[in-house]
């Protein structure tokens, strides 16, 4: 059964990210055999893709290595003050959209879903600047499955995740280039 830590307010949320974000800031959690793995789909999957977001970006890693790879528009997200030091990236709290993302966003791929206090309006919210052919890639771990806290919030097996996502969208795909992580590929119905 899924997993959500019930926050008092929206405060305790936002400052349990920031300083995560803070501790952490140095570290990256995707690994270059991710980011190859995300391109080749992406390039099979969407060849004409031309703009894509990354949501919950930390230092902006894999926004670097998908622009590099990809060779298009690619930006991130982050809800921490310290997206200002990370090029093409945005102070950003990703359970919101922009107005001309909607529609308009080839691909949004994040390894923070896990940080969702609200999973499912997250995922709706992601789904609606999705285009038509458009994909969204959410990272999931083995360690996604147990622990919450006020940081990462949101906990459920791949089974619950993949169930979740199928609910209104559709997993087209799930591709791993390690046995304890998985890529889940949703598109619309």
């Amino acid at each position: 059964m899924t997993k959500l830590y019930k926050h008092k307010d929206y405060n305790e949320y936002y400052e349990a990210q920031v300083s995560k974000n803070i501790r952490k800031i140095k570290l990256v959690w995707i690994k270059p055999y991710d980011i190859n793995d995300i391109s080749n789909h992406i390039n099979k999957y969407i060849p004409n893709a031309k703009f894509g977001i990354c949501h919950g970006v930390r230092n902006a890693w894999e926004v670097k290595q998908l622009r590099k790879r990809l060779g298009i528009e690619v930006i991130g997200t982050e809800i921490s003050p310290t997206a200002e030091q990370f090029a093409n990236t945005i102070q950003w709290d990703f359970h919101n959209i922009k107005d001309e993302w909607v529609d308009n966003v080839d691909f949004i791929y994040s390894n923070s879903f896990d940080h969702s206090y609200k999973p499912s309006r997250c995922l709706d919210q992601w789904m609606k600047c999705i285009k038509k052919d458009g994909i969204c890639y959410i990272h999931w771990m083995i360690t996604n499955t147990h622990k919450i806290d006020s940081a990462d919030c949101f906990a459920g097996t791949k089974d619950e995740y993949r169930n979740l996502f199928n609910k209104k969208y559709k997993v087209i795909d799930e591709f791993t280039s390690h046995p304890s992580r998985l890529i889940f590929a949703i598109k619309h119905k």
